[in-house]
């Protein structure tokens, strides 16, 4: 029996034909390009990228490019792959970088302002979460208090919890969870500014 070259197997993934034995072998195909790009575009110590992530998503990343990928423009897969992975991890990156400083920082600023015993600064990081809490629990938007809780309080693998798997839950877009998020944060910050 022939093999199936990359272009067969991607027009199976397209067509929804034996999509699942048709990514396992373009997977193992160019998983080596894949984990390169991550390697090269992510730091396993950045704060701004989580690669253990991105290397577990790594059959779903590749499915998504398959889905995508127009042979007539004239690059090879595995080249479009590697572009793919590198412009996401990229964009990963920067977004997250640009995020808006979230209420919880507030703490940290208390804490480096704060001088003295170690029970009083506990004290006041106890006191600030608590008023944060209360400020989005009673923000009109209903959704505000979810994300907040899926992002920061449930998280994911001790981190904050990814806006994909907010919006999923909520049925929202990426984008729209982090719209609703961000005008939260403004909204807490001139909450506590008043008080």
């Amino acid at each position: 029996m022939k093999e199936l070259t990359d272009q067969d197997l991607i027009n199976n993934i397209q067509s929804n034909n034996d999509v699942s034995k048709s990514l396992s072998e373009l997977t193992e195909r160019h998983s080596g390009i894949y984990l390169d790009m991550v390697n090269a575009f992510s730091s396993s110590d950045s704060p701004f990228i989580d690669r253990d992530e991105l290397i577990n998503d790594k059959q779903y990343r590749i499915y998504k490019a398959a889905v995508k990928f127009d042979e007539t423009r004239g690059a090879k897969f595995s080249t479009y792959l590697g572009n793919e992975t590198k412009w996401m991890c990229l964009n990963i990156y920067n977004r997250n970088k640009r995020r808006p400083s979230l209420p919880i920082d507030f703490i940290d600023n208390i804490k480096t302002e704060t001088h003295g015993e170690n029970n009083i600064e506990d004290f006041i990081e106890k006191d600030l979460f608590n008023k944060v809490l209360k400020i989005i629990s009673s923000h009109p938007d209903k959704r505000v208090e979810k994300i907040f809780n899926m992002r920061y309080i449930v998280g994911s693998k001790n981190k904050v919890m990814p806006w994909k798997k907010i919006g999923n839950k909520l049925k929202l877009s990426i984008q729209g969870c982090i719209n609703i998020h961000n005008s939260a944060v403004k909204y807490v910050n001139e909450e506590l500014q008043e008080n």
